[in-house]
């Protein structure tokens, strides 16, 4: 069971993706923020494994968010989400675990989370035992 962060100064897409998430089998919790500044007191107590960063939301700075995620956890996965396509190239450059597209749909969201779920198994096993 994973615990996640929504990253994003708009309120109805973070409202969505939460929601999305909390419908996912594999979430445990859902944390919201508006501001990064914020998650990255929480990110430092260790206990974050999937963050969902909205790439292209005004004043965020999505990727310069996502060094400073790698830098503090490197083991925290990072999805990127965007209201357009081209972000994606960018993503999978910094070694992003998934790219969601606006707006966002529950198969989307799901399949982001099960790969994350198969690499997880593959590299480290079965931990919830």
């Amino acid at each position: 069971m994973y615990n996640t962060v929504v990253i994003d100064t708009d309120n109805g897409c973070l409202n969505h993706i939460s929601r999305l998430l909390k419908e996912n089998g594999l979430i445990n919790s859902v944390t919201c923020f508006h501001q990064w500044s914020e998650y990255l007191g929480e990110l430092e107590k260790g206990n974050i494994h999937i963050v969902f960063i909205r790439v292209d939301s005004p004043g965020l700075q999505g990727l310069s968010l996502a060094m400073e995620t790698k830098g503090i956890s490197p083991v925290t996965r990072i999805v990127f989400i965007s209201s357009v396509k081209s972000y994606a190239v960018i993503a999978f450059e910094e070694q992003a675990s998934g790219y969601l597209v606006l707006p966002v749909t529950q198969q989307a969201l799901d399949e982001v989370v099960a790969n994350i779920r198969r690499r997880d198994l593959w590299r480290w096993g079965d931990l919830s035992e």
